[in-house]
């Protein structure tokens, strides 16, 4: 189950800038807006922040999609951390859904309530992720049991 370090080092690259770059739009949208004539005014980097986030989500969709024929694949054929795995990929999902209600579906009233939910499941997935890898990584470490022998000290018991 466990990933090569080259392919387990793309998709840790992958995810943090996706997280950086939300993480950057979340503070400049919330924390730097600036007030004006008919309201608050964005961030001028906001544009930018959302831009290098559209490009990291391509880019983690790659490293999602390459887990798909082995480790995802294989961690549903033997069951091992089903629960968190399902719980990653159902958000991931979640979140392509609200990205794209995002980019095409949202209007003016509806835009702010697809926004919240969007970051809200990226930053709970973070967590599930992360809980995600330490499960398997515990697992992959734990001692295994020896298989049950009919042998000891060579002889055949009788």
């Amino acid at each position: 189950m466990r990933l090569s370090k080259r392919h387990e080092r793309w998709i840790y690259i992958a995810a943090s800038v996706l997280l950086l770059t939300g993480l950057g739009w979340l503070v400049f949208h919330y924390f730097f807006a600036r007030p004006n004539d008919f309201g608050e005014a964005h961030h001028p980097s906001e544009p930018w922040w959302l831009r290098l986030h559209g490009a990291a989500a391509m880019g983690f969709l790659l490293a999602l999609g390459s887990l798909l024929p082995g480790h995802i694949a294989r961690g549903l054929l033997l069951r091992k951390n089903l629960a968190s795995g399902l719980a990653v990929l159902s958000l991931m999902g979640l979140l392509v859904l609200t990205a794209y209600g995002l980019y095409y579906a949202g209007d003016e009233t509806v835009r702010p309530w697809i926004s919240l939910g969007h970051w809200a499941m990226g930053l709970a997935t973070v967590l599930i992720l992360a809980l995600h890898i330490w499960l398997g990584k515990r697992r992959a470490t734990a001692p295994r049991p020896l298989p049950h022998s009919r042998h000891h000290n060579g002889h055949r018991h009788s």
